[in-house]
């Protein structure tokens, strides 16, 4: 029995001293030139390429709450002058009907509504040496979807659509600066 106890806790015990694995990625030590912490990064407000107006303010800043919360650098104001600077393009907005409410019996001529819409974003970001201007990493077509239930209460579609696009902006913004700390190519 006791020697059984054994080869239980000594597993545990290891186990509980080699932590579990997960680090946040501000406090590791990087070989990637960018991600020196207490350099100053700049992000340039992104361009909106895409018929949605306003989608540009929520993705820059979605990044920049991103950056100050989890990132080794120090961000920058505009025009200030930086080691690092990042700009985005927002080149794509879909939205799509994926579920169909039919209409009802009293109306046999009614068409339906969409119940289900997906909304897909895609964006390129690209990391500059503030000093030269040379693209240090780019990545291009990130793409970032979401879908939501449509209320048949019309006063209240254009809120769920905003709530869905903060939900892709902040997934977009998490995503890409994982990356960008990691130095994954």
């Amino acid at each position: 029995m006791r020697t059984s106890l054994r080869f239980i806790v000594l597993p545990l015990f290891l186990a509980a001293l080699s932590g579990c694995g997960y680090h946040r990625l501000d406090r590791q030590q990087r070989s990637v030139a960018w991600a020196k912490q207490g350099e100053t990064i700049r992000l340039a407000r992104f361009r909106n390429l895409t018929p949605r107006l306003g989608l540009e303010d929520r993705f820059t800043k979605a990044l920049e709450n991103r950056i100050v919360a989890a990132s080794p650098w120090r961000l920058v104001a505009q025009g200030e002058p930086s080691r690092w600077v990042l700009q985005g393009t927002l080149e794509e907005y879909k939205s799509r009907p994926i579920g169909l409410t039919l209409g009802n019996d009293r109306a046999k001529a009614s068409a339906g509504s969409a119940s289900r819409v997906e909304v897909a974003v895609v964006a390129s970001v690209e990391l500059l040496d503030g000093q030269t201007g040379a693209v240090v990493l780019s990545r291009r077509g990130l793409t970032f979807s979401n879908q939501y239930r449509v209320d048949q209460n019309f006063a209240s579609f254009d809120s769920r659509e905003l709530q869905v696009l903060e939900s892709l902006a902040d997934d977009f913004a998490e995503s890409f600066l994982t990356q960008l700390l990691e130095g994954a190519d």
